[in-house]
C-alpha cells in the first residue's frame, strides 16, 4: 500500500471514532440488554432520541440550509431551500390526510437514505449508477428496520399507532397490526440478506471489495443483534444517534465545517462548527417539536417527545435526503455505470475521507 503523505494517522483515527466506537457502543447496549432483561431497554427507549434532538441526530439535518449554502450562488442556494420547504409542506400535509401511507413511504424511504449513508465513505466507493446505488442501499438499510419488526412486531405496532394518535390519527392508529409488522420484519431481513449477497458476488472482481463486504457484513451483524435484543424504539434510536447521524456528519465536515477530523481538537471543531451551522434551522426545530409535545401529550412524557421527534423526521427526510443526493451527484466526478468503476476512486459520494483517498490510491 502506497500511503498518501499524513494518510496513514487520519485513517486509523476515522476507523477508530466513526466505525469501531460507534460499533462498540451498540454492541455495548446488546449485551446490557441481554444481561439485564428486555426491560432495560423500554425504560431507557426515549434517551437516544432525546440526545438525538441536541446532539449529532437533529442538528445533522438542521445542517441542511449550511449545505444549500456550500453547494452553489446565493441565488442558487435560495431556489433549492425553497424547495426544499415545499416538499417538507407537501409531507407534512400528506400526512396530515393520509397518515398510513406517509408513515410506510416514510419506512421505505429511510431503508434508502440509511443504506446511501452507510456505503458513503466506504472504499470502494459505491458507483452512481443506479443499480449499484440500490443494491447497496438496500443491503445496509433494510436490516435496520426489518431486524426489529421481526423481532418486536408488538412494540414496533404499539410505537407506529402512539405516532398516529399522537398526531392525530385515532381512527388509523390499529392499522399496523403486529402480525402484518412481523411478516414485514421478515420479508425486510430476507431482502437484505439477498441483496449482501448479490453485492459480494457481482463485485468479487473489484480491488477492494472483498475487504468493504467483509466490514459491512461486520457493522450489520452488530446493527441486527442491536435490533434482537433491545426494544425497538431504542434500537432504531441507538443506531440513528450512533451509526448514522455520527458518520454523516463526519462525512459533511469538510464541507459544512470547512475541517476534516483527523484527531480530537478537529473533531471537536468540527462538531462545534456543524452545530452552529444547524441553528438557524435547528431553534425553530427545537420550537414546534416542544410546543406540538406540550399541546399533544397529556402528561408531557419523554417517551411522547420521542415518538413526535419521529413525526418530525417523517416530515423532514425527504427534502434532507433530496439534499444529500444532490450532493452526492455534485461532489463527484461523471456517472459511472459497472463495478468496475468503483475501482477508478470515489464516484457517488460525499467528500471522500482521508481513508477513502488512500483506498483508492492503493488500487
Amino acid at each position: 500500500m502506497n500511503a498518501l503523505p499524513g494518510c496513514e494517522p487520519q485513517r486509523r483515527f476515522e476507523e477508530l471514532v466513526f466505525r469501531r466506537l460507534p460499533l462498540a457502543g451498540m454492541l455495548a447496549a446488546s449485551v446490557a440488554a441481554f444481561a439485564c432483561g428486555p426491560g432495560w431497554s423500554t425504560r431507557l427507549a426515549a434517551v437516544p432520541w432525546l440526545i438525538s434532538l441536541v446532539f449529532v441526530g437533529l442538528p445533522h439535518g438542521a445542517a441542511d440550509l449550511a449545505i444549500a449554502q456550500r453547494l452553489g450562488s446565493r441565488t442558487a442556494a435560495a431556489r433549492m431551500f425553497i424547495g426544499y420547504l415545499a416538499v417538507m409542506a407537501a409531507v407534512f400535509v400528506g400526512f396530515a390526510v393520509f397518515p398510513v401511507p406517509l408513515v410506510l413511504l416514510f419506512a421505505t424511504l429511510s431503508i434508502w437514505h440509511f443504506g446511501m449513508s452507510h456505503a458513503d465513505g466506504q472504499s470502494p466507493s459505491i458507483p452512481a449508477a443506479f443499480w449499484p446505488r440500490l443494491r447497496a442501499a438496500v443491503a445496509r438499510g433494510a436490516g435496520v428496520l426489518g431486524v426489529p419488526l421481526a423481532c418486536w412486531p408488538a412494540e414496533t405496532s404499539a410505537v407506529a399507532a402512539r405516532l398516529l394518535s399522537v398526531m392525530g390519527g385515532n381512527a388509523a392508529a390499529g392499522s399496523f397490526a403486529p402480525a402484518g409488522v412481523r411478516a414485514t420484519g421478515i420479508a425486510l431481513v430476507a431482502i437484505a440478506l439477498a441483496a449482501v449477497a448479490l453485492e459480494v458476488f457481482e463485485t468479487r472482481r473489484v480491488p477492494g471489495a472483498a475487504r468493504r463486504s467483509f466490514a459491512t457484513l461486520v457493522d450489520l451483524a452488530v446493527i441486527g443483534l442491536l435490533g434482537i435484543t433491545t426494544d425497538p424504539l431504542f434500537s432504531v434510536g441507538m443506531y440513528f444517534l450512533c451509526w448514522h447521524a455520527w458518520r454523516h456528519l463526519w462525512l459533511l465536515s469538510p464541507l459544512v465545517a470547512r475541517v476534516q477530523p483527523a484527531d480530537a481538537p478537529t473533531l471537536g471543531r468540527a462538531l462545534l462548527r456543524l452545530h452552529v451551522a444547524a441553528l438557524p434551522l435547528l431553534i425553530p426545530t427545537w420550537t414546534v417539536l416542544l410546543a406540538g409535545w406540550w399541546w399533544l401529550s397529556p402528561n408531557h412524557s419523554l417517551r411522547d417527545l420521542a415518538i413526535l421527534s419521529l413525526a418530525v423526521y417523517l416530515v423532514v427526510t425527504p427534502s434532507h435526503d433530496l439534499l444529500i443526493d444532490l450532493l452526492r451527484a455534485r461532489t463527484g466526478p461523471a456517472r459511472e455505470t459497472g463495478d468496475q468503476a468503483a475501482a477508478d476512486g470515489p464516484t457517488s459520494t460525499v467528500p471522500p475521507s482521508c481513508a477513502a483517498r488512500l483506498a483508492s490510491s492503493s488500487l
